[in-house]
């Protein structure tokens, strides 16, 4: 076995780089051969990636899921397997994969990366691009989007509080139109998330009963509410117990096309890459990932 390590040294408050002599530590007791590779800012681990990863066996991401994000991306069209060490803020795709998460579980990620065999899933393209686990538009998207902005004055936790303390008083209900393999709905949204996985922002279980390896996408489409209603939601929501509210609807789909005569932020993977509108179409398994599926 030869890997590849992908570092992200600002993922997780900057401490990413303490798993540098765990992961050396690791491959020279169970004589893996590595190299290690630090990314030095946005879309360089995707270059590493299409760049040198054809030497090696695997290529592992050590960050968060924008990590996760960019060493997809670069493995796509690659018959290379996917390996994750979840050591950022969020770390969603690592929970479908049931990965365990941080530094003090490091150990076992890597245990699961050299004592597995790697297994298909599914696979979303969009714009060129790809991504394993969710996009959404509406409220949420509108956070992230703010928080990247509230970021470069406010660091940490507290950006995230602000962006969305100010979209809780200032969100308006967005109009789209939907097209789910087909089928055209026209309706007002708070939100609506296009499910590969199950969870995002940090483990919020918008996606309950979600698969990875199924071949469908899920939509969950939430209808507007009451502002005073959205506390309510949201504790649902985190905890995945919204699927069944009377404003909650699901579908299942293999290709999503989203349109708004508004210019809708998009939120894939916890990043901004593009606006409405948007096609999002599943690709069946079509990446190999080391997990406990």
């Amino acid at each position: 076995m030869k890997l590849l390590f992908i570092i992200n040294p600002v993922a997780g408050k900057g401490k990413t780089r303490d798993a540098i002599p765990i992961i050396e530590h690791f491959c020279r007791q169970r004589g893996i051969q590595y190299k290690i590779r630090e990314t030095k800012g946005p879309g360089d681990a995707t270059l590493i990636v299409r760049e040198h990863s054809t030497a090696y066996s695997a290529v592992i991401a050590a960050g968060g899921d924008g990590t996760v994000l960019e060493v997809t991306n670069g493995l796509s069209g690659k018959n290379i397997p996917l390996g994750i060490l979840p050591l950022g803020s969020g770390n969603d795709f690592a929970r479908a994969v049931k990965i365990p998460i941080g530094m003090t579980q490091l150990e076992k990620a890597l245990n699961i990366i050299a004592d597995t065999t790697p297994q298909f899933v599914d696979l979303v393209s969009f714009d060129g691009r790809v991504f394993l686990n969710i996009a959404s538009i509406g409220f949420d998207a509108e956070i992230i989007r703010d928080l990247h902005k509230i970021s470069h004055f406010i660091k940490g936790k507290s950006a995230y509080l602000i962006s969305v303390f100010l979209k809780f008083i200032t969100y308006k209900p967005k109009d789209v139109e939907l097209l789910l393999d087909g089928r055209k709905i026209i309706t007002r949204v708070f939100l609506t998330a296009v499910c590969n996985g199950i969870c995002y922002g940090g483990g919020m279980m918008v996606n309950p009963n979600g698969s990875i390896t199924d071949g469908l996408l899920d939509v969950i489409l939430i209808k507007p509410v009451p502002r005073y209603k959205i506390p309510f939601l949201l504790l649902k929501f985190i905890k995945g117990k919204h699927i069944n509210l009377p404003y909650v609807t699901s579908y299942q789909c293999k290709e999503v096309q989203i349109s708004s005569k508004e210019n809708l932020a998009v939120n894939v993977d916890g990043e901004n890459p593009i606006n409405t509108p948007i096609t999002l179409l599943l690709k069946p398994l079509s990446i190999r990932i080391f997990g406990n599926l």
